[in-house]
C-alpha cells in the first residue's frame, strides 16, 4: 500500500493497512513473510513538508535457525516511529553557510539525519508501506536466529540434527600443536 503525501485530507490520517507478503519481496534465503503483515496506525503532516508514521506493525516471519538449519516461525510485532522529510529540503539545509567553518559538522543537517535512524528522505510524496514493513522486519530479526534457546544444532562430523536424534560421532577435541 502506498500513501500519497499530497492528498492527505486532514492532518492526521488513521491508517490500516494488510500488506501482502509478496510486496514485501525479500530474498528466500533472508526469510518469509507468512501470510501478509498488518499496520495499524496514522500518519500525521508536520511543519512544511515532513510527516510523521506512527504505529504498530505486525506479522509471522519463517527464517532459518542459526544453529540447526530447520525454518521456524518468529513472530514480529514491532512499533514504527518514522519521520518522513523531503531529500530537496536536506539537501539546502546540508550546505554549509559562507559564515560557517569547515569542522563544525552539529549544524550540518546531512550529518544529523544520516545519525538518526528515525528519519527517511523521499524524492516524492508517497510513502510505500511495504517497504517500511521490509525495513522492519530486518531491524526484527535477531542476529542469530534461534528455533529455540536449547537447539543443539548440527553434529559438525555427520551432519545429524541433535535436536531431533542422536550420532556415535566423538566431540573430543584434540590440539593438534600437542600431538607427539
Amino acid at each position: 500500500m502506498v500513501i500519497d503525501l499530497t492528498t492527505l485530507p486532514s492532518d492526521r490520517v488513521p491508517v490500516a493497512a494488510d500488506i501482502p507478503s509478496a510486496a514485501v519481496d525479500v530474498p528466500a534465503d533472508d526469510f518469509a513473510v507468512v501470510g501478509g503483515a498488518h499496520f495499524e496506525g496514522d500518519v500525521e503532516r508536520g511543519s512544511g513538508e515532513t510527516y510523521h508514521l506512527r504505529g504498530q506493525l505486525t506479522a509471522q516471519l519463517s527464517l532459518p535457525c542459526a544453529r540447526c538449519a530447520e525454518p521456524f516461525d518468529l513472530p514480529v510485532d514491532v512499533p514504527v516511529d518514522l519521520r518522513f522529510v523531503p531529500a530537496t529540503a536536506e539537501k539546502a539545509s546540508s550546505r554549509p553557510s559562507p559564515s560557517s567553518s569547515d569542522d563544525d559538522d552539529d549544524d550540518d543537517g546531512r550529518q544529523m539525519a544520516e545519525d538518526d535512524p528515525s528519519i527517511v528522505l523521499y524524492d516524492e510524496p508517497r510513502i510505500d508501506l511495504a517497504q517500511v514493513a521490509r525495513e522492519q522486519f530486518y531491524l526484527a530479526v535477531p542476529m542469530k536466529p534461534l528455533c529455540r534457546p536449547d537447539c543443539q544444532g548440527l553434529c559438525p562430523h555427520c551432519g545429524t540434527n541433535r535436536n531431533t536424534g542422536t550420532c556415535t560421532c566423538e566431540n573430543q577435541w584434540e590440539d593438534p600443536r600437542l600431538a607427539g
